[in-house]
């Protein structure tokens, strides 16, 4: 907060947003987190989902077409069904995962600098390392009972970059 206070990080705008996504059937071990494929399927098996997720970002950005987000998924699968519906919707995405060779990385970051496209969605390469200064929007896809891993995700948009006023976080 005091970083915040002093100008050192961007302030941001959080909506927790609720998806109704009825996450019971899902195997869930202490210490191991949410069964990752089971998870997968079960979000990208509901289109009532992700039109929620691109009906809230509408809603929420001014200006949907300039922002610069990053979308954190829950899988491989899970990345490449959002940035594929967000495409379908007119938001320019690619998704990013450890597949994708470190210049792939490269160029799909500068895309989202430069303003070419609107969103990265990746699974686990983002989490911390990982500095875009004007991204101003963060898209949390996924469950986590990591408070490290969602202080990490917070952290990649409050860089502070010209003209960003705030970082707005949709955690579905």
């Amino acid at each position: 907060w005091e970083a915040i206070e002093q100008q050192y990080l961007c302030p941001f705008a959080y909506f927790g947003i609720r998806d109704e996504v009825d996450l019971s059937g899902v195997t869930w071990r202490r210490g191991v987190g949410y069964d990752l494929e089971e998870l997968t399927n079960v979000y990208t098996s509901s289109h009532q989902w992700i039109s929620l997720v691109i009906q809230q970002v509408n809603q929420k950005i001014l200006d949907a077409g300039s922002m610069r987000a990053l979308g954190f998924c829950a899988g491989i699968k899970h990345a490449r069904f959002v940035a594929e519906q967000f495409n379908k919707a007119g938001i320019k995405s690619v998704a990013l995962t450890g597949e994708n060779e470190s210049a792939e990385r490269a160029s799909a970051i500068k895309a989202l600098t430069d303003g070419q496209i609107q969103a990265i969605f990746t699974v686990d390469i983002f989490n911390e390392g990982i500095d875009i200064p004007k991204t101003d929007t963060l898209l949390l896809l996924r469950p986590t009972d990591s408070g490290l891993l969602f202080m990490q995700q917070i952290g990649r948009g409050l860089r502070r970059a010209q003209n960003k006023t705030v970082c707005t976080i949709l955690d579905f």
